[in-house]
């Protein structure tokens, strides 16, 4: 498996978003970040990615449209991954760390800050891997 280089989440028009390797600051000017250490697109664990929804092109500003069954495209240089919305987007405590945590299935993590402005919680959203049947 590859890292992923690129996002697209068709429901709120994220088109070809850069995804970098980290998600500390220096890295979420630049896109959206891939948490060190999760999974590649494609691999059976969580490829947890974040970025910010009101600096820096507000990537994830729209993440709490998303509902299940949307769809969120990962691109490495060989392929592209199809993710598919599960559940609809959840408002959690900046400290629910179990969020990025491995998982059995093919799953990607979608974090931002929430409310827009207020960004004092955090907001989630997952997608399995289309095709994996679980």
């Amino acid at each position: 498996p590859q890292q992923a280089l690129h996002i697209e989440i068709p429901a709120i028009g994220l088109k070809m978003a850069p995804i970098v390797q980290g998600d500390g600051e220096e890295q979420l000017k630049k896109g959206v970040g891939q948490y060190i250490g999760s999974a590649n697109p494609g691999e059976d664990s969580n490829v947890v990615l974040s970025a910010h929804n009101d600096v820096y092109g507000e990537l994830f500003r729209d993440l709490d449209k998303l509902k299940k069954g949307d769809l969120v495209i990962l691109y490495t240089s060989q392929k592209a991954y199809t993710y598919v919305v599960i559940e609809n987007p959840k408002v959690v405590e900046p400290t629910a760390a179990e969020v990025m945590a491995p998982t059995e299935d093919a799953v990607v993590t979608l974090i931002s800050c929430y409310p827009y402005l207020v960004d004092n919680k955090r907001i989630i959203v997952r997608a399995r891997l289309q095709g994996t049947g679980r």
